[in-house]
């Protein structure tokens, strides 16, 4: 969940579920990137998606959770604001992503 908004990946897609610690900043990265950790020795890209998105920042003070996911042999964390449940949908319930 991203800004009160569900989204989906197909689970064959994410690695982990993790609270990202120690994010180290980026010099000149885009808005988007909030930086670089180390995930069980793998340099992981962390992606903040609501800004991504174009999302305000949270103001609640919560802890945010990313998904690790793996693109094309590189390793990246999705910074989301929670986990939701694993639901097997239909072919014929899935959205096409509008962007």
């Amino acid at each position: 969940m991203i800004g009160g908004q569900l989204f989906g990946l197909p689970i064959s897609r994410v690695q982990d579920v993790f609270m990202p610690e120690r994010v180290t900043r980026v010099p000149l990265a885009s808005r988007e990137i909030a930086g670089v950790l180390n995930l069980r020795g793998r340099i992981v890209t962390v992606v903040d998606m609501r800004s991504r998105l174009g999302l305000p920042k949270d103001e609640d003070g919560k802890t945010a959770m990313a998904v690790g996911v793996d693109l094309r042999g590189e390793s990246y964390g999705l910074l989301i604001d929670q986990i939701g449940e694993v639901l097997r949908l239909p072919e014929d319930g899935k959205e096409e992503n509008p962007v």
